[in-house]
């Protein structure tokens, strides 16, 4: 599995739902609940995550904090 880094730039903690900006530029991913395994998100942190793709598109799998604000 790869590992990629990238910046939380949306995410709703009432859905769970949400998108992370790869670093580097490239496609957005997405993110929910299911794929996130739980871990709530802010606006801002930066994560590590494998992606996963599912009919629904890219979603990012098994995150883990770097930083954030």
């Amino acid at each position: 599995m790869k590992w990629v880094s990238g910046t939380v730039i949306s995410y709703n903690r009432e859905t769970g739902e949400g998108v992370i900006a790869m670093d580097g530029g490239g496609e957005q991913v997405r993110v929910d609940l299911v794929s996130s395994a739980g871990v709530r998100l802010n606006e801002g942190l930066r994560v590590s995550f494998a992606r996963i793709h599912r009919p629904q598109g890219i979603f990012a799998a098994s995150i883990t904090l770097i930083s954030g604000c």
